[in-house]
């Protein structure tokens, strides 16, 4: 089916002829939610390399030769080369998620609802095509372009935006502030059609597309939305799990599709952080104190001699690092804009909401009386515990980093030789592949 799309869209003719009744092609509501649904085609995966570049972890000189790629390597040491190849997995898997809703955008025009539930169905299908369009075009957003800045959105490079399934189509880089403004007009398109509810979370819901948009709005430094689609967001979410139903004896914490579990996702396909010298980073993993559950449900030590502790943790269940949306970071979200909008009371109260489910029953105690830089540092450091290992932490880098005064400087040593990132360092944009540079003509990013 892969390369029979890529070979029909590819194709001048497609739109202008019928194809032969021989090929397989989706035509009909079920067919392409098919292609939407489809985990070969990866299209509940986000981009893994801004996690190897993060501080979340660490490890060992034997650690870092058995990394099973040389981007991880390099991406973990922050060099201005990352890929050993032409192409780089986290820009095809998200563009081809992206060609795959344009495929079913497309497909779906050409359906003549016969019926108001054929219609809904419909719009169903076209809402949660835009919502794959506009969380993959995000998260490259992410890791290939800069951070958004209001006031040099207009000037920055953003991404090539792609609307239409034709793999043939060159297309230049869009601005910042036209990439974003594309990302939320797909996602603030998508969010009244879809449906309330998903049997599985890998399938996107009104909750979904607004706690994105919350997502979205926050990497923008957009406090005002990020705080509007939060709460909307909260009003339909499940409660957060309470961490003290759960046992820190087995391999895995927490099962796969849990009720907190809003939109469901993993970082694509790595395999270093299955290591067991693969190890969370020592600061953060001591800012947990005896009595947050998260301390042993997120990590574990491997073996008595062990050089620290690894990660097990996941809301995937297993190995898979989990990238999905969460109501523990709706709450985290709006603890944060809360303070930074002045509303430092109401901002803790988010976050006296929450950590009741993290701490051993009957031990946390409410924070109150704190002013409004104390409630920041408070909510960002509780942001960094609960998310840690979810690929949140390169886009909270980024924007923390903005801030003069909370820049950080991220440093690791392999094989004696010192390696750092300086806040604001333009290695916080990956490179674009070379065959996207060479095939389409695209401006590369200066690293």
């Amino acid at each position: 089916m892969l390369a029979l799309l890529l070979a029909i869209y590819g194709c001048e003719a497609f739109l202008d002829e019928k194809p032969s009744k021989s090929l397989v092609v989706p035509q009909t509501v079920r067919e392409l939610e098919g292609l939407l649904d489809n985990t070969n085609f990866q299209m509940n995966n986000s981009p893994s390399l801004i996690f190897s570049g993060t501080d979340d972890f660490w490890t060992t000189d034997e650690g870092y030769i058995s990394f099973n790629s040389i981007p991880d390597q390099n991406a973990y040491l922050w060099k201005e080369e990352i890929y050993d190849t032409p192409e780089a997995s986290d820009w095809v898997v998200s563009y081809r998620q992206i060609f795959y809703a344009n495929v079913v955008l497309d497909e779906a025009d050409r359906i003549v609802a016969e019926s108001e539930h054929s219609k809904r169905e419909l719009n169903e299908l076209r809402a949660r095509a835009l919502f794959v369009r506009g969380k993959a075009l995000f998260d490259l957003a992410g890791e290939f372009a800069p951070v958004y800045r209001s006031e040099t959105a207009e000037t920055d490079l953003g991404l090539v935006i792609r609307t239409i399934p034709k793999i043939t189509d060159k297309q230049g880089r869009a601005s910042l502030k036209e990439t974003y403004r594309s990302i939320i007009s797909d996602v603030e398109k998508a969010e009244p059609d879809l449906p309330d509810t998903e049997i599985f979370p890998t399938q996107p819901t009104r909750t979904s597309a607004q706690a994105l948009l919350a997502r979205i709005y926050l990497a923008m430094s957009d406090y005002e939305n990020a705080n509007k689609w939060a709460k909307i967001a909260l009003t339909s979410a499940n409660a957060p799990l309470d961490y003290n139903q759960f046992s820190s004896s087995g391999t895995f914490s927490f099962l796969v599709f849990n009720k907190e579990t809003i939109f469901y996702s993993v970082m694509t396909s790595q395999q270093f952080h299955f290591s067991n010298l693969t190890f969370v980073d020592p600061v953060l993993y001591n800012s947990y104190d005896s009595t947050d559950l998260r301390k042993t449900l997120y990590y574990r030590k491997p073996t008595a001699t062990a050089a620290g502790f690894v990660f097990r943790g996941s809301y995937s269940g297993d190995y898979a690092l989990f990238s999905g949306l969460t109501t523990g970071e709706l709450y985290l979200i709006l603890a944060e804009t809360e303070v930074r909008l002045g509303r430092t009371d109401q901002g803790l109260e988010y976050l006296n909401a929450l950590l009741p489910f993290r701490y051993k029953a009957g031990t946390f105690t409410p924070y109150s009386s704190f002013t409004q830089q104390e409630s920041l540092d408070l909510v960002l450091r509780e942001r960094r515990k609960e998310l840690a290992f979810r690929g949140t932490r390169w886009n909270d880098l980024r924007r923390l980093n903005l801030n003069a005064e909370g820049g950080i400087t991220l440093s690791r040593t392999i094989a004696g030789e010192t390696f750092s990132l300086q806040p604001n360092s333009p290695r916080y944009v990956f490179p674009i592949p070379e065959d996207e540079l060479k095939l389409n003509g695209l401006q590369p990013n200066v690293r």
